[in-house]
């Protein structure tokens, strides 16, 4: 073998060594799975007035497991591409619920929440606990439209 075979197949060697350590290097990275749960969750929209719809949530519970205890949740309306938050709970720092492997039944303050009659929403549950860096989607319904409001303009009339 000459000199200049045994430089490139050095080359070769050194190059395949290098591509071997750069592929290891970009490996993506496991995520671990979360450990909060929800049960079902169910909603729907109703007439509260002629004029005014409401979406009611109905309860839902939530568990942390393995160790782990609860940041926070929310729920979110998603109305085509806009989503609001429409409750938003964190429990107290200095006592994070629930312990490890309870389940907490949330008393939301209110179970009803405004909405905009003829359009259309899903409600998202989406919670987080201390093993995790992120919001997780807990449950989501599917897609439902509030009725049709009926609306009426009242003019003042002067009578003389």
């Amino acid at each position: 073998m000459t000199r200049k075979q045994r430089l490139i197949l050095f080359g070769v060697i050194v190059l395949a060594a290098m591509l071997a350590g750069f592929d290891a290097k970009i490996a993506p990275q496991a995520r671990a799975e979360p450990e909060i749960y929800a049960s079902p969750v169910h909603a729907g929209c109703y007439l509260e007035r002629i004029d005014r719809c409401k979406i009611h949530v109905e309860p839902f519970t939530i568990a942390v497991t393995t160790g782990e205890k609860l940041v926070q949740f929310r729920l979110v309306a998603a109305r085509g591409r806009v989503s609001t938050t429409i409750y938003d709970f964190r429990p107290d720092l200095s006592n994070p619920l629930p312990l490890s492997g309870d389940t907490i039944t949330p008393s939301l303050v209110a179970q009803d929440f405004a909405a905009h009659c003829g359009e259309t929403y899903a409600i998202s549950l989406q919670g987080q606990d201390t093993g995790d860096t992120t919001l997780y989607n807990l449950g989501m319904t599917a897609e439902f439209t509030c009725p049709q409001g009926t609306y009426s303009n009242y003019l003042p009339v002067i009578r003389k």
